[in-house]
């Protein structure tokens, strides 16, 4: 192997330098006349490195069929010109020719100073350079009558740009007579249909073999099969991409090769194994784990794909190995196996010896070298397999007869049971329905029960509502009783004074009235919007949606939730925090619902505020808070938080539970967050969701969308 390497590393600058002296092209053959030989470089750019008669002599000689990493120059360059001159015979002067290029950057092709062809869009800017690859097709020019003819290129490859090392050259360029290309880039797109069938062969195996795998897991065999077609599927899908011209997908398609060749071989290591029976010994496993660092290799390094070919030669040997193990074991399908390996082997070894030494197979007789390599081990044993099948499924056929026979003395003994059974259910039909009947009254009345609480707790609501607003008017009209008190000893004033003739204080007694009576008149207003704001919320009983303010909403079911809360304990003290959301959209939402919500929100805070209150002492501060928002999504939401005695974590999944109360016995009907989670969610499509910490307090976050 380091003898082989030696060879390489020595012969490629011998190569180099015999590519810089010019051909003679006297005649075009139709395998084509490569274009090889006195092949300058200049990076940069310049337009006039174009002309026919541009002194190129002090541009370094370069042989630009080698690879990307083999030319530094190139990618370091990023943009640069190519030049040959060409010696023409005098039979081909005048006449038409086409070239065939292939390439990984982007070209622009000049002939004799005129420019022919543009193959991608040449550019030094990575994001602006457009490469492409003309994948055969032929460039059709006409040689003018001259003895040397200047060929050209304006070539950039950015080093941004990302090739495997054993990918293609960085540019090859041949000439053939037009027929002899057009006829061998037909023969091309032809091959890549038998590519394509190759492929599909490949991966029908995988989805038939990996589906019999989830069938039947215990047959690590079809995993290996189906692994092993799947990747050599991935080694073949270059066949789907004639008409592919970018690079990057070239690319893409010899990475998934260089990723997947490798363990296709380790995993035919694991089959072979496997199809024989035989375990595998140690060695064998630390020979397929060397298949990521072959991969490797593929990528990094340029000889890594002579590792590659020894280490599937390594393989085939094994497998061949075993396969006579097999043989002389007298294990079935030993035969066949042995001959497709054999056979695959001498294709793989044909393959690569005319690819590298010996160039005698055309291009598509290489194809069907390479394809017979790949094919025959995953057919043989999908063939050993589906016989192994048959066999089993003749064999259960007779276990399937003898169950049948089995089957038919048991069906008497089963008629005389089922005679017994049905007699037994008729018994038990009979008192299946006395049941029903029984659970039927049952359930009726916990219907009517329920229905009881339900108007309970709209009962407690309406109660808890009333308060609030009794509450809330009282203070108006303590005003209004208290001003007619004092107007009506002003009056009295207002006429002793007059009947005393003093009218300038009559007058200033007459102001005070009037504006006791502003007073009164403002009180009233005041209550009045109390009123009719409430019935404004009633009012919405029909269950239409309106457009609401969020905000005023809260606000004055906070407001009815306290005062209630006052009206049912004097002593009852807690401190509010509104965090109102500035420019909150106004929801469309059935009025009376959400606001039914915010209040049993609210009375549950003040309620909790209040109880820990009644333990904690003068040392607590209770505290309610309301935030509304916007959420990310839209709509709105509102956040009622306390400070009280939290939720237990016990009882956290239960509290939106029908019926199900932590309040003693006569102050709750265990309704309220059942009905408001039921509003929220089914009724307006949001969610409603609780977080809280025992002995810290109990959060309360409402969203509804827009």
């Amino acid at each position: 192997m380091r003898k082989l390497l030696l060879v390489i590393i020595l012969t490629i600058p011998l190569f180099a330098f015999a590519q810089t002296q010019a051909d003679t092209i006297v005649k075009l053959p139709a395998t084509g006349y490569p274009l090889a030989k006195g092949w300058k470089f200049q990076p940069g750019d310049d337009a006039g490195w174009a002309a026919v008669n541009f002194n190129d002599s002090k541009w370094q000689g370069i042989n630009p069929s080698l690879l990307i990493h083999d030319l530094p120059q190139i990618s370091r360059a990023q943009i640069g010109w190519f030049r040959i001159h060409l010696y023409v015979d005098s039979a081909l002067r005048g006449k038409t020719v086409a070239l065939v290029t292939r390439q990984i950057g982007a070209s622009e092709i000049y002939v004799n100073g005129l420019l022919v062809k543009k193959y991608g869009r040449v550019s030094a800017n990575y994001h602006d350079e457009e490469t492409y690859n003309p994948n055969y097709e032929p460039l059709t020019i006409q040689l003018n009558a001259q003895a040397e003819q200047v060929l050209a290129i304006r070539y950039s490859f950015n080093k941004q740009n990302w090739y495997a090392a054993t990918g293609r050259p960085v540019l090859t360029v041949a000439a053939y007579q037009p027929d002899d290309a057009w006829a061998m880039f037909n023969t091309r797109l032809n091959r890549n249909a038998n590519r394509s069938f190759v492929f599909g062969v490949f991966f029908i195996l995988t989805i038939l073999h990996f589906a019999i795998y989830l069938a039947y897991k215990s047959r690590k065999l079809n995993f290996y099969l189906a692994c092993f077609t799947f990747l050599q599927s991935l080694t073949f899908i270059d066949g789907l991409m004639v008409n592919w011209r970018s690079n990057g997908l070239y690319e893409f398609s010899r990475a998934l090769f260089c990723a997947a060749a490798p363990a296709t071989f380790a995993y035919l290591l694991f089959m072979v194994y496997g199809l024989f029976g035989y375990s595998r010994p140690p060695w064998v496993k630390w020979l397929a784990y060397l298949a990521p660092l072959i991969t490797v290799l593929q990528f990094f390094a340029s000889f890594g794909e002579a590792v590659l070919i020894w280490y599937a030669v390594i393989i085939y040997g094994i497998t061949i190995y075993v396969a006579i193990r097999a043989l002389s074991d007298n294990k079935s399908g030993a035969v066949l196996f042995l001959i497709g390996q054999v056979t695959a082997f001498v294709f793989y070894c044909s393959f690569n010896l005319n690819s590298y030494y010996l160039g005698l197979i055309p291009f598509v007789g290489q194809l069907v070298l390479i394809d017979m390599a790949f094919l025959p081990p995953a057919i043989v044993i999908s063939v050993l397999l589906a016989r192994e099948f048959a066999q089993n499924n003749f064999s259960l056929q007779l276990q399937l007869k003898q169950v049948e026979e089995l089957s038919a003395k048991n069906m008497e003994q089963e008629q005389e049971k089922q005679q017994i059974l049905a007699s037994q259910n008729e018994l038990l039909e009979q008192q299946v329905n006395e049941r029903t009947s029984e659970l039927n009254r049952s359930l009726t009345n916990l219907k009517a029960a329920q229905a009881q609480l339900i108007q309970a707790e709209k009962m407690a609501s309406l109660g808890e509502l009333t308060a609030g607003i009794a509450h809330e008017i009282q203070n108006p009209l303590n005003f209004v009783n208290n001003f007619s008190e004092v107007s009506i000893e002003l009056l009295s004033e207002m006429g002793e004074e007059l009947d005393k003739g003093d009218v300038e204080e009559a007058k200033a007694i007459s102001t005070d009235l009037k504006q006791n009576l502003q007073k009164i008149n403002q009180h009233g207003k005041r209550a009045d919007g109390i009123v009719k704001g409430m019935l404004e919320h009633s009012r919405a009983g029909s269950g239409e949606r309106q457009l609401t303010d969020i905000n005023q909403l809260a606000d004055e079911f906070l407001k009815l939730a306290y005062h209630g809360m006052r009206a049912k304990d004097k002593d009852f003290n807690a401190g509010i925090v509104t965090n109102f959301a500035e420019n909150l959209p106004k929801a469309n939402i059935v009025q009376q619902d959400i606001g039914r919500v915010l209040l049993n929100l609210f009375n549950n805070a003040f309620y909790a505020v209040n109880e820990k209150k009644k333990t904690e002492g003068d040392g607590y501060t209770p505290q309610v808070t309301i935030t509304t928002f916007t959420p990310p999504l839209g709509g709105w939401g509102a956040i009622v938080r306390d400070n009280g005695n939290g939720i237990p974590d016990a009882i956290k999944d239960k509290i939106m539970q029908p019926f199900f109360t932590t309040k003693p016995t006569g102050q709750g009907t265990g309704l309220g967050l059942s009905i408001s989670y039921d509003i929220v969610v089914k009724g307006h499509g949001g969610k409603i969701e609780v977080q809280s910490r025992e002995g810290e307090g109990s959060e309360f976050v409402v969203q509804i969308p827009g």
